[in-house]
């Protein structure tokens, strides 16, 4: 089983919040389990995290395991030597993990050079730290991102001393380095040096540095290595950045200005040449926004991505995974009329069972719109996704439920809730007819007695009539959202594709996304429902109050769009 560390950085800046925050609703896998090495604050759902003092007692890829290291009386938003000596501390024990092969890859959270300078005066940065812990000699520090790839030949290191850096012996195993390793990311990739002096020192009237480069990148060749360049790198940026796939910068600012501007929150900084895999935030402690609950996580989150794709073979996304269009959701469904749907659904509930409910479950919440007005009502509420990006944003609303990174047919414990929902078609997203018996038979065992359980489906009729052959474009903040629908009556199927050109300066990345839902018939849903114990109430149509349950299923299912489903245990 491989382990991934997080280390939490230091305790004074936002470290321990975006690492609380990350892995709250963090997609676990099945042959990865994290460790977390620091501080933390906890929330109350979302993953469980089980405290540990030894990196030998993880064993569960279910559970979220964390080594406690934190000093008392660390004010948070002022760097001190306190702090400084924290950080390095939960750095060494993680070091010691990872040196001993009890850990595979490691994500760090941001440190303060200057704070932990004060106990111990050689620290330079992560980088030199884990180079020299681990006894290894060349390392490069690589950056990855949507729009181009980093990589440095120096680290941190002053303007005035890169020339002198840049020597046959040093150079010679840096190129390599990135060639491989760029290779393992990347099957045949376009390589590019930048230029150290202006224009590319003018055939030596800026300097000789760039002739000297050429002269290196000609040696390699021989090699089979091959580097373009050196190039300008005042023009390079607006010409010809996209046209390659690692980018090679001398020095520090010349790379990470640019890298930095259009690629903040998912940039990558990796490690190239430790025996173990190091990936971090592209980002600094952030001392001024600290404790006030506003720091992004999401620089981390794709860190710990990218460190989770470079251990192993990234594992299959759902169709329904909602990962991009998360954070348009809000904006492309505000036409709902939620408390409606929220009056509709509490006022079956009260008709049933003449009462309110005590506890509710919302399976396939989405961003939580229908539990946090549920929450708002003063009712108790647990809710449920598949998307992490949907619960991040639902765990921001005002009256945001207990939430919990989770599948319509994962187990749920017994005997709990009163009523279950579960909305907007969702019940459509699952393909296979066995997989609605597994979420039936579930949310039976989940109901105390007399609980009811509330759905609706989309028909062929709403198929058919609003998304065969549908076309939208919008513009949401600034990006553009294409939403493209078809139905396949063949195989009753209902295939939606979600196209963003997100912005970003004066750069788009195209994303896509792919959601397949199955429409099922309704006699064939009703077959399977009686096969269960729980009893059907009521078929109904929102704004309507006629139970239209004993209509013939065929004329449901061609005359509405939408139909909800009332069951009782």
């Amino acid at each position: 089983m491989k382990k991934i560390a997080i280390t939490t950085g230091d305790p004074a800046g936002i470290g321990p919040e975006i690492t609380s925050k990350a892995i709250r609703f963090l997609k676990l896998r099945k042959d990865i389990i994290f460790i977390v090495y620091g501080k933390l604050n906890l929330f109350n759902d979302g993953n469980p995290v089980v405290k540990i003092s030894n990196v030998m007692e993880a064993t569960s890829p279910e559970i979220i395991y964390w080594i406690e290291i934190d000093s008392k009386n660390i004010e948070i938003g002022k760097p001190t030597s306190k702090s400084g000596k924290t950080a390095y501390k939960i750095l060494s024990r993680c070091s010691e993990d990872l040196n001993s092969g009890h850990l595979t890859a490691v994500v760090t959270a941001p440190v303060s050079k200057d704070a932990i300078r004060y106990t111990h005066s050689d620290f330079i940065g992560h980088t030199e730290f884990f180079a020299s812990s681990s006894n290894t000699k060349n390392v490069v520090m690589s950056f990855w991102g949507p729009y181009f790839n980093l990589s440095l030949l120096s680290t941190h290191i002053a303007v005035s001393e890169v020339s002198k850096y840049l020597t046959s012996e040093s150079l010679k195993p840096k190129f390599r380095l990135i060639y491989q390793e760029t290779n393992k990311m990347i099957e045949n990739p376009k390589i590019a040096m930048l230029a150290v002096n202006p224009h590319a020192g003018e055939n030596g009237a800026f300097g000789n540095d760039d002739q000297f480069i050429t002269s290196v990148l000609k040696e390699l060749k021989e090699e089979n290595i091959h580097i373009d360049g050196p190039f300008p790198a005042d023009t390079f940026f607006a010409t010809k950045a996209t046209s390659y796939d690692m980018i090679i910068s001398a020095y520090h600012d010349q790379g990470l200005i640019p890298f930095k501007m259009i690629s903040a929150e998912e940039g990558v900084n990796v490690t190239l040449g430790l025996p173990f895999i190091r990936t971090s935030v592209d980002h600094g402690t952030a001392y001024d926004i600290t404790g006030k609950g506003i720091a992004s996580e999401k620089s981390l989150l794709q860190a710990i991505k990218f460190a989770e794709k470079m251990i192993s073979k990234p594992e299959e996304i759902s169709n329904n995974n909602y990962g991009i269009f998360a954070e348009y959701y809000d904006n492309y469904m505000e036409h709902v009329g939620y408390k409606d749907w929220v009056e509709f659904i509490l006022s079956q509930y009260n008709k049933t069972c003449k009462k309110s409910p005590h506890r509710i479950l919302e399976l396939a919440c989405g961003t939580a719109n229908i539990s946090s007005l549920l929450v708002k009502k003063g009712l108790q509420v647990d809710a449920s996704d598949l998307s992490p990006e949907m619960l991040r944003i639902a765990s921001m609303k005002p009256f945001a439920p207990n939430l919990r990174l989770m599948g319509m047919t994962d187990y749920l414990p017994g005997n709990k809730y009163d009523l279950v929902i579960l909305l907007f078609d969702s019940l459509n997203y699952l393909h296979k007819i066995n997989e609605v018996d597994i979420l039936l038979n579930n949310v039976y065992h989940t109901l105390t007695s007399k609980g009811i359980f509330i759905f609706d489906i989309t028909t062929p009729k709403n198929c058919e009539s609003n998304f065969d052959g549908f076309i939208n474009i919008e513009q949401i903040n600034g990006d553009t959202f294409i939403h493209q629908s078809d139905f396949e009556a063949s195989n009753h199927t209902q295939i939606t594709n979600l196209t963003i050109f997100k912005k970003k300066g004066f750069q788009y990345t195209k994303y896509n996304e792919k959601h397949k839902q199955k429409i099922f018939a309704v006699n064939e849903l009703l077959d399977h429902i009686r096969a269960t114990d729980l009893k059907i109430k009521g078929i109904y149509r929102i704004g309507s109050k006629e139970n239209l349950m004993d209509h013939n299923p065929k004329i449901l299912e061609s005359n509405f769009s939408r139909l909800f489903f009332i069951l009782e245990k």
